[in-house]
C-alpha cells in the first residue's frame, strides 16, 4: 500500500480557487499522476483554456457565458470532484480499470458538460438559462462540433457525447446506451461528480436563489403556466432541497449510478470531504427553512 504522503490528499474545498482553472488545474495533475506515474499531462491545461475560452466567449460563434448559476466554477468544482472519485477508485484497483486515453475522454465531458448554456453571437432574448431543459443536448453538439474540428475519432467524440447526456435533469443512466462497461463507469463517474461537486460548494445555500431564477427563465421560455412549475417560488425550491438531496440525489447516485461516489471517500485516511460539506450545507438550508417557518408563525 501507498504511504499516506504519496497519494493525493484534497484540501479544504472552501480554500480552493474555482473562479479560474489555475488551483483545479493543479489539483487534477497531482491526482493524474497518481494514477499514471510519470506521463504527459499537458492535455489537462489544454482542456482547461479551451473550456475558459468557452466561457469567456472567446470563440467566434458563441457570447461569453451568461448563466449565474451554471458558472465556470460550477464546472471546475464537477470536475476536481471528478477527478478525486477517479483516483480514489483507481487506488482501489476497481474494474472495470481505466487508462489514460480514458481519463482525458472522461475529463473533457465534464468540462464540457455545461456549454450548452452558450448563446450563439445572434441569440438576443434572455439567457442562456432558458436551455436549462435541453442543455446536455446543446453540450453535446458543441462537443461533437469542436472535437472534430480537431480530429478526434468518431468513437471518442461518441464516448464524450453519452458521457454528458448523463448529466442531463432528466437523464436515466439506466436508460442510456452505453457501449461498454468502461463507458457506463465512467458516464456514473461524470453524472455523480456533476451533483456532488455542485452540492458541496460551500457557497451552494446562498446560491439556490440564483439557480432558481435560471429555472424560472426556462419555465418561462418554455411557456410553462406557474402552476406546472416543479417549485413556483424560491422558497418552494429551498424547502424541497433536504428532500431533493436525501431522496433524488441519493438514489441517482446509489442506483443509476452504482455507488460510484463512495469513491469520494479518501482510501488511505477515510475521510469524505465531500459528503461533510453536503451535510453542513443541508444544515444551513435546514436552517433557514426553520426561520421561514418562525417568521410565518410569527406573523399568522
Amino acid at each position: 500500500m501507498r504511504e499516506v504522503v504519496k497519494f493525493p490528499v484534497l484540501p479544504a474545498i472552501s480554500g480552493i480557487d474555482f473562479s479560474g482553472p489555475a488551483d483545479v488545474c493543479s489539483l487534477v495533475r497531482e491526482r493524474f499522476r497518481s494514477m499514471f506515474g510519470v506521463q504527459e499531462d499537458a492535455f489537462i491545461g489544454a482542456y482547461m483554456q479551451a473550456t475558459e475560452d468557452f466561457f469567456e466567449g472567446r470563440f467566434p460563434e458563441y457570447q461569453p457565458m451568461d448563466t449565474a448559476y451554471h458558472d465556470i466554477s460550477h464546472t471546475l468544482q464537477a470536475t476536481l470532484c471528478l477527478s478525486e472519485l477517479l483516483s480514489n477508485r483507481h487506488y482501489e484497483q476497481t474494474e472495470p480499470q481505466i487508462g489514460v486515453h480514458d481519463f482525458k475522454r472522461t475529463l473533457l465531458a465534464i468540462l464540457f458538460h455545461d456549454i450548452g448554456y452558450l448563446k450563439t453571437r445572434d441569440d438576443t432574448e434572455g439567457t442562456g438559462a432558458k436551455y436549462t431543459n435541453v442543455h446536455e443536448k446543446r453540450s453535446s453538439k458543441v462537443a461533437r462540433e469542436y472535437l472534430q474540428g480537431r480530429g478526434w475519432p468518431e468513437d471518442d467524440i461518441v464516448f464524450v457525447q453519452n458521457l454528458i447526456s448523463a448529466t442531463g435533469p432528466l437523464a436515466d443512466l439506466t436508460e442510456i446506451s452505453f457501449r461498454g462497461e468502461i463507458e457506463r463507469a465512467m458516464g456514473q463517474a461524470v453524472c455523480s461528480a456533476d451533483y456532488v461537486g455542485q452540492m458541496s460548494d460551500p457557497s451552494y445555500p446562498d446560491k439556490l436563489a440564483v439557480l432558481f431564477e435560471e429555472f424560472e427563465e426556462c419555465f418561462r421560455y418554455q411557456g410553462l403556466p406557474r402552476s406546472e412549475w416543479p417549485f413556483p417560488s424560491y422558497e418552494a425550491l429551498l424547502r424541497g432541497t433536504p428532500d431533493f438531496w436525501s431522496r433524488f440525489v441519493h438514489y441517482k447516485m446509489n442506483v443509476e449510478c452504482a455507488r460510484a461516489w463512495e469513491y469520494l471517500e479518501h482510501p488511505v485516511i477515510g475521510e469524505n470531504p465531500y459528503l461533510e460539506s453536503i451535510e453542513h450545507n443541508m444544515a444551513i438550508i435546514r436552517g433557514r427553512i426553520s426561520q421561514l417557518d418562525s417568521q410565518s408563525s410569527h406573523t399568522g
